[in-house]
């Protein structure tokens, strides 16, 4: 019969299973792809140094991981030599990349996608939770080293799943095959805008991102200072088209948009919103056109990332 201490910790892994796996189902929210990439690898693990090329399989060994994780947590066998150290050993391991992030930061870290927004301190709190109770658990808890091989066959088949279920798609339809400035306007449904003559402005962004609304804010507010201020035309992606009312409050007013799939590599077309910035560029994507003629591409948030002022320089001075 069970005691109370061992009901309590029975119960605290139960509470890591499901943590780990509440983890890995965000990580695929609200689409694989989207969860995967734009919020997981590029939110996450390529700002911890892993490369664009590389970030794709380190992602769904990690959620791979997890669900193992969540899974043999619930049973005694090697859970304290291999599965409690490896639970702590992960967390501990994004618990010091949070640490670095912590001040200043209060946009979603990517732990739980886009499921359960967290910033860096709300994720690092919970890390430091979840490693206590992990100390608990393998200060508390025996284990059986007898079936070694139920664990590698586990693995071996979850992995398996992820990389079959969620393969990496092949990045082959690349804007790099069209050689002409005006690769980005062949995608604007606004033909106006497309055709039109003069500066412009062509956005890609997500409604839901921090950049992004701050970016925009910056060019509404821009174009409020200069009556020929070029005009704006905005490309979101359909997952989170819901959020695109807000954006626009966040912003002052709404400028012309259209709205694309995220992605589709069922077609040998680029005719989805990732194919067309993914994994040259990242949002914010602001550029800056005359005619057909690009003038000044901003991506990202780094050494790239969008400027008003530079934007103003170049088009008044």
């Amino acid at each position: 019969m069970k005691t109370t201490e061992q009901k309590i910790i029975f119960t605290l892994r139960i509470l890591i299973s499901g943590l780990f796996l509440l983890s890995a189902i965000a990580k695929l929210y609200p689409t694989p792809m989207f969860g995967i990439t734009k919020v997981f690898e590029q939110g996450q693990l390529i700002p911890m140094g892993f490369s664009e090329s590389l970030a794709p399989y380190f992602s769904r060994f990690i959620i791979g991981a997890e669900i193992f994780l969540s899974i043999t947590i619930l049973f005694n066998n090697y859970l304290k030599r291999l599965i409690v150290p490896l639970s702590f050993v992960m967390v501990a391991i994004f618990s010091i990349h949070l640490s670095t992030q912590i001040f200043g930061d209060t946009e979603n870290c990517g732990c739980f996608g886009d499921l359960i927004p967290m910033t860096p301190l709300e994720a690092l709190i919970k890390n430091i939770i979840t490693l206590v109770i992990l100390a608990v658990i393998y200060k508390k808890s025996s284990d059986v080293t007898e079936n070694f091989h139920k664990l590698i066959i586990l693995f071996l088949l979850i992995s398996t799943l992820m990389f079959s279920l969620i393969p990496i798609s092949n990045q082959s339809k690349s804007l790099e095959s069209t050689a002409s400035n005006d690769e980005f306007l062949l995608y604007v449904e606004n033909d106006e805008f497309s055709r039109g003559l003069g500066p412009k402005i062509l956005c890609f962004f997500d409604a839901g991102c921090e950049h992004c609304q701050l970016a925009a804010r910056s060019i509404d507010s821009l174009s409020e200072l200069n009556e020929s201020f070029p005009p704006i035309h905005i490309v979101f992606s359909d997952t989170e088209e819901g959020k695109i009312p807000e954006f626009f409050e966040v912003v002052g007013k709404e400028h012309p948009y259209q709205v694309m799939p995220f992605a589709n590599y069922e077609t040998d077309e680029v005719d989805s919103y990732m194919e067309i910035t993914f994994p040259d560029y990242d949002n914010p994507v602001v550029i800056l056109y005359d005619g057909n003629r690009q003038i000044k591409l901003y991506s990202g948030t780094s050494e790239n990332e969008f400027s008003a002022e530079d934007l103003n320089r170049i088009l008044y001075e």
